[in-house]
C-alpha cells in the first residue's frame, strides 16, 4: 500500500498514440496499476519514436488481439477486476470490436468508461477521424496564431499532451463520485471541444461584436510592450509582457529610458499599442547588450514579467526544473540511465510519483493472464501459440 491518490486502481489502457497515453501516464504516476493491451497484429505508431518512452512510463504491458473472440473474452475479464477502461479509437470503431460502454459494464457494473475522440460520439462530424495537429485548425487555435498578415500555424503537438492531461484529471474526477455514490459512468470526450474551450474570448468577442481574431505574432490585444526581444548571440531573445502602469514605470527605469516613463503618449495602455514599434525598438536596444538570463534578472528583480526564450536543449539542462525534481533519472533494461520528465505538480508529504522505463509488448503477459485472470501456463501458451495473445 502506499499514500499516492490513485494506490489500489486498476486501468485497462486500450489508447495509443499520445492523449490517451498521456492521460493514464499520468494515472500511473498516481499510483494506479496501469495495463496497457496492445497488439502486434497493430502495433502502437508511437512505438517507433523515443516519444513513447515518456508517454508509457509506469505502466504494465499486455499483448492481447482483441479483434478474436478468445482475445475479446480476455478483456472483459480484465475490465471485470478493473475500475477504469480507457480509449481513443476513431468513434466506432471500439463498438464494432465489441467493446461498448454496455459491453463493459455488463462485465463490471460500476465500470468507469472513458472515450477520446476527436469531435465526440454525437453530432454530425462525430465521424471525422482526426489527429490532434489537424484539430488545433478545426477549433480556430491556429487561425488565430502566428505573425500578422501570415498564414495560419501549420501544425504543432501540443493539443494532445494538453488533452491527456484533462482526461486525467477526468477520470480522478470521475473515481471520486464512484467513491460518493457507487456509480461508474461512461465519458464521451472530445478533443475538438476542449480546445474551443481555451479560446472562449475569441469565441464571445466574435458573438457580441461580430470580429473575427487575426494573428497578432507575440503581441497582446491588450497589453503592451509584449512580445520578445533579441538578446547577446544568435537566436537568444527574452519574452517581457507588461500588464500595468507600475510594471511600466519599472520597465522604463531598467532600460534607463525615463524620457519614455514620462512622455504622455505612452502614460496607458491604449497608447503603449499604438506606439509599439518604437517602443519595441527602445526595449531592443536595452535586451541587445546582455545575455537571456542577465535581461530577465534584472527585469524580474525590478517586477517586470519576464523570461528567456530557451531551445529544447537549454530547457532540458534549466537548473529549476532539475533542482525541483520535475527532471527524472530512470533505469532502463540495458541498464542506462535516462532523463524524463515527471509531473508537473507536487504531493507535500507524501510519496514521491512512481517512474519506470516504458515496457515493451508482451513484458507482463504471465502477470495479466496468470495472476490476475488465473489462467495455467498451459492454457496462456496455448494462447500465444494461436495469436490469441499477442
Amino acid at each position: 500500500m502506499s499514500d499516492l491518490p490513485l494506490d489500489g486502481v486498476r486501468v485497462v489502457d486500450l489508447s495509443w498514440i499520445i492523449a490517451g497515453p498521456t492521460a493514464t501516464r499520468f494515472m500511473a504516476a498516481m499510483g494506479a496499476e496501469v495495463i496497457k493491451v496492445g497488439s502486434g497484429r497493430r502495433p502502437d505508431p508511437s512505438t517507433r519514436g523515443p516519444a513513447f518512452q515518456a508517454y508509457n512510463q509506469s505502466k504494465l504491458y499486455c499483448a492481447l488481439n482483441i479483434s478474436s473472440p478468445e482475445g475479446l473474452e480476455l478483456v472483459k475479464q480484465l475490465i471485470a477486476v478493473s475500475d477504469v477502461v480507457i480509449e481513443n479509437f476513431a468513434v466506432g470503431v471500439i463498438d464494432r470490436l465489441g467493446l461498448s460502454y454496455e459491453a463493459a459494464s455488463a462485465a463490471r457494473p460500476d465500470i468507469i468508461m472513458v472515450s477520446s475522440s476527436g469531435t465526440g460520439h454525437f453530432g454530425p462530424h462525430k465521424d471525422y477521424v482526426a489527429y490532434g495537429s489537424l484539430l488545433q485548425h478545426y477549433t480556430g487555435w491556429n487561425s488565430i496564431s502566428g505573425n500578422p498578415g501570415g498564414e495560419p500555424v501549420s501544425g504543432g503537438l501540443w493539443a494532445d499532451p494538453w488533452v491527456g492531461m484533462e482526461l486525467a484529471m477526468v477520470t480522478a474526477a470521475a473515481l471520486n463520485n464512484r467513491a460518493l455514490t457507487g456509480q461508474g459512468q461512461y465519458i464521451d470526450f472530445s478533443m475538438a471541444e476542449a480546445l474551443t474551450a481555451g479560446i472562449p474570448g475569441a469565441i464571445v468577442d466574435y458573438q457580441m461584436n461580430h470580429r473575427v481574431p487575426e494573428p497578432m505574432g507575440n503581441r497582446d490585444a491588450r497589453y503592451a510592450p509584449h512580445g520578445v526581444y533579441h538578446c547577446v548571440g544568435a537566436d537568444r531573445w527574452v519574452a517581457i509582457a507588461v500588464t500595468n502602469d507600475e510594471e511600466w514605470q519599472s520597465l522604463c527605469a531598467v532600460i534607463q529610458r525615463p524620457d519614455l516613463a514620462v512622455d504622455p503618449r505612452f502614460d496607458n495602455a491604449d497608447g503603449r499599442r499604438k506606439h509599439q514599434e518604437k517602443l519595441d525598438a527602445a526595449i531592443t536596444q536595452w535586451t541587445s547588450l546582455l545575455e537571456d538570463h542577465e535581461a530577465t534578472r534584472r527585469l524580474q528583480e525590478t517586477g517586470v514579467p519576464s523570461g528567456p526564450s530557451l531551445d529544447i536543449c537549454r530547457v532540458f539542462n534549466e537548473s529549476q526544473l532539475r533542482e525541483v525534481g520535475y527532471i527524472n533519472q530512470i533505469q532502463t533494461r540495458d541498464g542506462e540511465l535516462r532523463e524524463l520528465p515527471g509531473l508537473p505538480w507536487r504531493f507535500e508529504g507524501g510519496e514521491e510519483p512512481i517512474f519506470t522505463e516504458a515496457p515493451i509488448l508482451g513484458q507482463h503477459n504471465e502477470y495479466v493472464y496468470q495472476e490476475l485472470l488465473g489462467l495455467s501456463e498451459h492454457e496462456t501458451n496455448r494462447l500465444v501459440e494461436e495469436q490469441i495473445i499477442y
